[in-house]
C-alpha cells in the first residue's frame, strides 16, 4: 500500500480544520462574561440571564413621567369618549353636538400640541419633560434640567407655538 495523499483526502483535512476553527470562534466569543473579563463578579452576571427583560436607561424620575402620561392619556380619553357620546346622541339638539364636535377637535388639537411641544423640550434640554396645555401651560421637567437659559428656552417654545402668554406657563422640576 502506497502512502500517498490524494486530494479527496487533502479536503476532507482542510474540512476538518476550518470545523475546529469555527467550533473555537464560536466557543470564545460565546462564553460567559465572567470567564472573559475577571473582573467582574460572578452573581452579577449570575443574575443577568439571556433574554430576561431588563430596565434600560431607568431613572428615578422615570417611574412619575410615566404614570403622569397614563393619567394624561386616560383623562383625555374619558374627556374624548364623554365628547362622542353627545356628538353622536341622536336625543341631543344641534347646538350641543356642534359644541361636543368643536371640543373633539380642540382636544385632537391640544393633544397633538402637547406632544409636539414636549419633543422640543425634550431636545432643548436633553431631560424628560411632560406638557399640559389649557388657557395655561405647566411643564414638568426631569431634574437638573431647569436653568435660567432652558427657562428661556422653554417659554419661547411655549409662546411661539401655543400663543399663551408668558406669564401663564409654570415651569416645575421633579424632586
Amino acid at each position: 500500500m502506497s502512502k500517498t495523499i490524494t486530494k479527496r483526502q487533502i479536503v476532507l483535512g482542510g474540512l476538518v480544520i476550518a470545523l475546529a476553527a469555527a467550533v473555537f470562534v464560536n466557543w470564545y466569543f460565546t462564553r460567559p462574561a465572567a470567564e472573559i473579563d475577571s473582573g467582574i463578579s460572578k452573581a452579577t452576571t449570575a443574575a443577568a440571564n439571556l433574554g430576561d427583560a431588563q430596565y434600560v436607561n431607568a431613572t428615578e424620575n422615570g417611574d412619575y413621567f410615566a404614570s403622569a402620561r397614563l393619567k394624561r392619556t386616560q383623562a383625555h380619553d374619558e374627556a374624548k369618549a364623554a365628547l362622542q357620546k353627545t356628538a353622536e346622541d341622536a336625543n341631543a339638539d344641534a347646538e350641543s353636538k356642534a359644541a361636543a364636535q368643536a371640543a373633539l377637535e380642540t382636544l385632537a388639537k391640544d393633544i397633538t400640541l402637547e406632544a409636539e411641544v414636549e419633543n422640543l423640550i425634550t431636545a432643548r434640554t436633553g431631560g424628560e419633560c411632560l406638557v399640559t396645555l389649557g388657557e395655561t401651560a405647566e411643564v414638568v421637567l426631569q431634574k437638573g434640567t431647569l436653568s435660567d437659559t432652558t427657562a428661556v428656552q422653554i417659554k419661547e417654545i411655549i409662546v411661539n407655538k401655543t400663543k399663551i402668554s408668558v406669564e401663564k406657563i409654570t415651569l416645575v422640576e421633579v424632586k
